[in-house]
């Protein structure tokens, strides 16, 4: 097929905030939907513009499992097209051979199989907690309680963790066929009746671990919010590192803050960190922390029917999201209550919605 003949969703990589997110999500909506997509001015606004290792190692995998046509898929590249095919991959493995983060490609990758109704088990060996991306144990814990909630499930294994600069982490994700989005109604305001910690140490000292466990509690305490259990682990790597993870899900809330360790950077703070995030969004009311509505919200667009969320914040990313997928499908989308404390609602392609903030 050659270029002229195929009519391209163009997107341009520049909009927004300007990041990969816009890349993987478009890749992912063109894989769901299977429209040919080209991506321009790809992170143009960055330090350094251009295709970095993670968003390579997301477009290769894409390209295996659906068999697509892609070009301009090089680092540093300011531009790319995809031609989805039919998915016929069940397993496949990848070394990124980098601290390339394992969760941001998993983010684009699971939904796109699922929605395809298809299954897929993907071994990842790259950073699973690395900085600019979620942590390993955030996608486990929230990403996958919220995302099995509308109908996307898998299940995530870790042999191994990857810290910056080195990587080597090892990661297992199996996905389950999804034949169909599940609207979700979580606008009214949320309880949490407490959080759980989960605090890791690689290559460094346990209490570490120990130390960012305590300071995310103590912080918890303080502002009123129950401890319902703490993990500390201990874990081998090949760079030194350390995350936490402060979260709560259940009855309709997703909830999660992590932080990361890095030098300067003291454990209490790290701890702190990612409470404080929690915090926030736990006194917000919202039934999705900032960045779980980024990923999910514009998913919920392909839904059977209309969904709405309360989020503690509507950021750039997921005005963005929202834009991209509508830009897909001609979904509606709108928001009310401002910017901060708000309600977000999607409606399916063909609904039309006002994008004003009430």
């Amino acid at each position: 097929m050659s270029a002229r003949a195929v009519e391209y969703v163009e997107v341009d990589g520049s909009r927004g905030e300007g990041g990969g997110q816009i890349l993987r999500t478009a890749v992912a909506f063109s894989a769901i939907l299977r429209r040919p997509v080209r991506v321009t001015k790809i992170r143009a606004g960055r330090p350094e513009p251009g295709l970095k290792r993670q968003h390579l190692s997301a477009l290769q995998v894409l390209s295996r499992v659906f068999e697509g046509e892609l070009s301009g898929a090089l680092e540093g590249s300011s531009e790319i097209t995809f031609i989805p095919s039919e998915p016929r991959l069940s397993s496949l493995s990848i070394d990124m051979g980098t601290a390339a983060s394992i969760t941001l490609v998993l983010q684009a990758v699971i939904p796109a199989v699922a929605l395809n109704r298809t299954s897929l088990s993907l071994d990842l060996v790259g950073g699973t907690d690395v900085p600019w991306s979620p942590t390993y144990d955030y996608l486990d814990r929230v990403v996958r309680d919220a995302f099995g909630g509308v109908g996307l499930r898998f299940e995530l294994s870790s042999g191994r963790r990857g810290y910056y600069p080195r990587g080597g982490g090892m990661a297992t994700a199996k996905v389950e066929p999804c034949d169909q989005l599940r609207s979700a109604d979580l606008a009214l305001p949320r309880n949490v009746p407490g959080a759980k910690v989960v605090s890791r140490c690689g290559s460094l000292p346990k209490h570490v671990a120990e130390r960012q466990a305590a300071s995310a509690s103590k912080t918890l305490e303080s502002a009123g919010i129950p401890v319902l259990g703490q993990e500390v682990q201990e874990e081998r790597t090949d760079s030194p590192g350390s995350s936490v993870l402060v979260y709560y899900t259940g009855e309709g809330v997703y909830l999660g803050g992590d932080s990361l360790g890095e030098r300067g950077k003291t454990a209490e703070k790290v701890g702190e960190e990612a409470a404080s995030k929690f915090i926030s969004a736990a006194k917000s009311g919202a039934a999705l922390d900032s960045n779980l509505a980024d990923m999910l919200l514009p998913l919920l667009t392909l839904a059977s029917g209309p969904s709405q969320a309360r989020v503690p914040e509507v950021t750039q990313h997921l005005r963005t999201g929202l834009e991209l997928a509508e830009q897909f499908t001609s979904c509606g989308w709108s928001v009310t209550g401002g910017d901060r404390n708000s309600v977000v609602h999607v409606g399916p392609p063909g609904r039309s919605m006002k994008h004003q903030t009430a």
